[in-house]
């Protein structure tokens, strides 16, 4: 349901208020109603084959019985934890060292759309590896967290999140946040009633506010100048910009002119990371090589793309653009039958509700963007569970200690009864003499 919402709001943020008449469309410059009709039409399509694969899914899952326990230990491993600590300690260094390593003598006076033109300049692996991996140790973290460090993480990821927020980086702060409080709900934590309505009336205010101040530099950034402009639905509308690059998408590609497949083949070569010493931009190549989102911008709007901007891509777009209306109706279907099966799966230990929390963040991301930005941080966070696994003494290969002293006294006692079973057998009195009552009780004990 949290990626059916998300769905929802970045596809018709926009057009419900326009259609309902309660929101000006000419703040939004690029709002045509040309070519509107069949993406809206792909969006109800998506939304009633993942609702159709929820029911579906529902309807097998009434057999299954699942045990759950959020007071105990079942849903917490304190290696876990302390991985996804360090895995959000190297995440915000390794992010703060990019950001200032964009420009080392002007860092504070960056704006949003100067920190791209830079890091397409220059070497920007540390800055969008650091996003990654603080997302990735997030959601480790709260997954194997005990119930008294349940207020560190949250402290911990509210401050990670504003600090992003503020320098201009939404997406990746909301999606960290929603991820924490949905694994924080699966382990059985109670959230306050007016905590949701809280939230949103602060996204309300603060999304097209910091759309605004983000184009300022960071040190002479105002409020006040952003507000004198301001319309209580800006958020809403912005947020639900994703139905332009479908609508592009639909104008562009024809039966004749699908993908089948080739963009999900792009976000797999993307896992792999830049390892060169010394870091080159990858060579764009022809305009239909490039992933989705830089397609489509560079397609439907060449300056922007020129000066190294975008304007994302949809989740409805992409089955679209690979398989046309049947891809989109697959799709979607396939995935509620997937998402399901995880949450199943989800809470049965504290690794599975891991693997569940890093597949659902980049997932969230690409309702607004491309699988690009799914399978790096997927793998990535698989990876780094693995190893935790595999590195862990509770593993077959490395047995706890205390497993060992259990067997030795029973291979002990093993050996007695073989003893004591082979004097019984002889007969003979030799076999005890000099032996004393020690041998008789030790029979009698077998």
């Amino acid at each position: 349901m949290l990626y059916l919402t998300l769905l929802g709001f970045v596809h018709l943020g926009l057009v419900t208020p326009w259609a309902v008449g309660i929101y000006n469309v000419s703040r939004v410059p690029w709002f045509v109603t040309y070519g509107l009709s069949p993406a809206l039409a792909l969006v109800t399509y998506s939304i009633l084959a993942y609702q159709t694969g929820l029911i579906v899914a529902a309807v097998e899952a009434r057999g299954v019985k699942l045990s759950r326990k959020t007071d105990g230990p079942y849903l917490e491993n304190r290696r876990l934890f302390l991985v996804g600590a360090g895995l959000f300690l190297s995440g915000a260094v390794m992010f703060v060292t990019g950001w200032v390593g964009l420009d080392p003598a002007g860092y504070f006076r960056l704006t949003y759309s100067e920190t791209f033109r830079l890091r397409a300049e220059s070497d920007p692996r540390f800055f969008g590896s650091g996003i990654t991996l603080v997302l990735i140790g997030l959601s480790l973290a709260m997954a194997g967290a005990p119930r008294r460090r349940f207020p560190a993480v949250f402290w911990v990821t509210g401050l990670w999140c504003l600090c992003l927020f503020y320098l201009g980086f939404r997406g990746p702060a909301l999606i960290a946040a929603l991820i924490v409080c949905a694994v924080a709900l699966k382990k059985g934590v109670s959230f306050p009633r007016w905590l949701p309505w809280l939230t949103a009336a602060f996204l309300l205010l603060a999304v097209p506010v910091v759309h605004v101040i983000r184009e300022e530099p960071i040190n002479e950034r105002s409020f006040g100048r952003s507000l004198s402009d301001f319309d209580l639905l800006d958020g809403p509308a912005e947020i639900g910009s994703a139905i332009r690059p479908l609508v592009e998408t639909c104008s562009l590609i024809d039966p004749g002119s699908y993908r089948y497949g080739a963009t999900y083949l792009i976000g797999l070569k993307g896992i792999l990371p830049n390892l060169a010493v010394r870091w080159e931009a990858p060579s764009p190549g022809s305009i239909d090589s490039l992933p989705p989102n830089h397609w489509i911008t560079a397609v439907a709007d060449p300056l922007s793309y020129e000066n190294y901007g975008g304007i994302g891509f949809s989740a409805v777009a992409e089955p679209y653009m690979n398989f046309g209306i049947v891809g989109v109706i697959s799709y979607f279907f396939l995935l509620a039958l997937i998402l399901v099966r995880l949450e199943q799966v989800a809470i049965r230990s504290s690794e599975a509700l891991a693997c569940w929390a890093v597949l659902l963040g980049p997932l969230l991301w690409t309702a607004r963007n491309d699988y690009t930005n799914f399978f790096r941080p997927a793998a990535w966070g698989l990876l780094c569970i693995g190893a935790v696994l595999f590195f862990s003494r509770d593993h077959i290969w490395f047995p706890k200690p205390q497993k060992v002293s259990n067997f030795l006294p029973k291979l002990e006692n093993t050996r007695k009864n073989r003893i004591g079973k082979k004097f019984v057998d002889s007969g003979s009195p030799r076999h005890t003499r000099g032996r004393g009552s020690g041998a008789r009780d030790g029979l009698v004990a077998s």
